[in-house]
């Protein structure tokens, strides 16, 4: 059994892909840094303690989190939070930064988080892309 089961924030509307705000941002990305965001989720279900360059504590928010991922040259900085329930992670905006994240997209992460923790409707279990995988990507 996996120690850590990933979870989107969803817009409120259903399950439904196209209101999972998290995939419909992932899809929006390049197919290789989508395809290295899920693996790299893919891994961090799998293993109990993240290695150091993965995730990031955000100065001044101390119940939310970055994920690290970097292709191409762009930062991609998933925002999370522990929870709602033990074990559990979910995922709560997509930000591309470089250097300190903007106050505006922190505010919005925290705001999501609040939401999920007094309404758990408003999150739905991490839905992978079907795209091609970084494997198929790096052999074009």
């Amino acid at each position: 059994m996996n120690p850590w089961k990933f979870f989107d924030f969803l817009d409120g509307r259903g399950i439904a892909r196209e209101n999972n705000l998290i995939r419909v941002r992932l899809d929006s990305l390049p197919d290789k840094a989508s395809a290295k965001i899920d693996a790299r989720i893919i891994y961090m279900q799998a293993v109990r303690i993240w290695p150091e360059q993965y995730v990031s504590a955000l100065q001044g928010w101390p119940e939310i989190f970055e994920l690290r991922v970097v292709s191409a040259g762009s930062q991609y900085r998933p925002i999370f939070f522990y929870g709602p329930a033990r074990g559990e992670v979910t995922l709560l905006y997509g930000a591309i930064e470089k250097g300190k994240l903007p106050r505006r997209i922190l505010e919005n992460a925290d705001k999501n988080r609040q939401i999920v923790l007094s309404d758990r409707s408003r999150i739905g279990e991490h839905i992978f892309g079907n795209r091609p995988t970084v494997a198929k990507l790096s052999s074009k």
